[in-house]
């Protein structure tokens, strides 16, 4: 169970970090592969650098991406450091003038690359940030953080781990010729009709493995038609190797994970914006049961963007007064925006902004929260009180 997380939560397990894990990890394979391969369609990547499982989507989204980057920019430098690395063998070492000359040599579109500008040296540390932090290259001599103040006020030097190689998947196709997501999603599942119906199977397993709740759209939506008729198969796979459990409702359907066996940002966790999405959802969850908010079709609820302003602001009226201080005292313009981008990384919210509309999803009745009895009896608060939740078998 150890074995199959890790490989779960991370990118990769580098055996040059994490030896016990890496081998621990080889011993296990023959317990675990066949899940990923024949329920996933994973491919397991054994080398003497790591031990990689290549996860992938069963359906892009929004929120899948890598967080510690702030802009476009930032994704072609780091796609530019890749092609840097490719040419360089693992402990191969260089500076970090090297990097630099190297991106600003290549052909691209639109603003011409320009160290000058801070916004641009700022995104090439958090390029390197994020390629330290997955072990892509490690730093030598030096430290590079002082490159976002000047660019010729530091020299670093890095190493080249040899890992840089595995970081993009190797696509069975030209992807030249594609130029939006619903097209590479469609050439990436073509199959003929003898494969349709193992292509279906490996896209709802990582759906349901990666995705926090998958929707039901429209009556003929054959991914939940699958779940539905092979709810008990997908239940026991998923408890037997992930020790999760399937719920499946009239227009959703979710892993829930026991205590101690989460995957990586799960809902709720130990962050104080956890606690007010929870008590977000309470106040949801309310507001249906005394008839403010009125569900729909597929048991959405219905909001312009301004009601739903109104709604967050009234939840932090009632509870801001236990959150940390870092939440206490953020703009409204921040805490709005913060809490919109959890709720819709976890599929509890739509935002449609071209008609500035919110759309409540069932999601969000799962799991409520709030303070214990003893806070609200205190009429001040000197410490961040601890939440206590609760999961509803039934979606609102």
């Amino acid at each position: 169970m150890k074995a199959i997380r890790e490989l779960l939560n991370r990118r990769w397990i580098l055996k040059r970090r994490d030896p016990e894990l890496y081998f621990e990890i080889k011993d296990q394979v023959k317990v675990f592969g066949e899940f990923f391969k024949e329920k996933l369609g994973y491919a397991l990547i054994i080398n003497p650098i790591m031990v990689k499982l290549e996860k992938l989507p069963g359906k892009a989204q929004p929120w899948m991406g890598i967080g510690h980057f702030e802009t476009q920019v930032s994704y072609v430098f780091f796609c530019l450091l890749l092609m840097f690395l490719e040419d360089r063998e693992p402990e191969e070492q260089f500076i970090l003038s090297q990097i630099t000359d190297y991106i600003k040599a290549q052909p691209t579109e639109g603003e011409a690359v320009d160290w000058t500008v801070y916004q641009q040296r700022r995104a090439l540390i958090k390029v390197l940030e994020f390629c330290k932090e997955e072990g892509l290259i490690v730093i030598s001599d030096g430290d590079d953080s002082a490159f976002v103040s000047s660019e010729g006020s530091v020299e670093v030097l890095y190493e080249n781990t040899g890992a840089s190689k595995y970081f993009v998947r190797r696509f069975p196709f030209d992807i030249t010729q594609v130029n939006s997501i619903k097209t590479f999603e469609q050439v990436d599942w073509q199959s003929d009709d003898a494969e349709r119906g193992i292509i279906r199977r490996y896209r709802v397993y990582r759906r349901l493995l990666i995705e926090p709740v998958v929707y039901q759209q429209g009556s003929e939506d054959q991914d939940f038609l699958y779940i539905k008729n092979m709810r008990s198969v997908l239940a026991h796979d998923f408890d037997h190797y992930l020790e999760a459990d399937l719920q499946v409702h009239k227009n959703c359907a979710m892993l829930i994970f026991h205590d101690g066996n989460l995957v990586s940002e799960s809902l709720p966790n130990r962050k104080n914006s956890s606690d007010i999405v929870l008590q977000c959802a309470r106040e949801i969850r309310l507001a249906v049961t005394n008839g403010t908010f009125e569900r729909q079709s597929a048991d959405r609820i219905h909001l312009s963007k301004g009601a739903w302003a109104e709604f967050l602001d009234a939840v932090r009226a009632k509870y801001g007064a236990g959150w940390s201080k870092g939440y206490r005292e953020l703009s409204t313009t921040n805490y709005r925006s913060e809490i919109n981008a959890i709720m819709m990384q976890y599929g509890m919210i739509e935002i449609d902004d071209r008609y500035k509309d919110v759309f409540i999803l069932p999601a969000a009745a799962k799991m409520v929260g709030d303070y214990p009895e003893s806070y609200w009896e205190s009429t001040e608060t000197t410490s961040n009180p601890s939440i206590e939740s609760d999961m509803s078998d039934e979606i609102a």
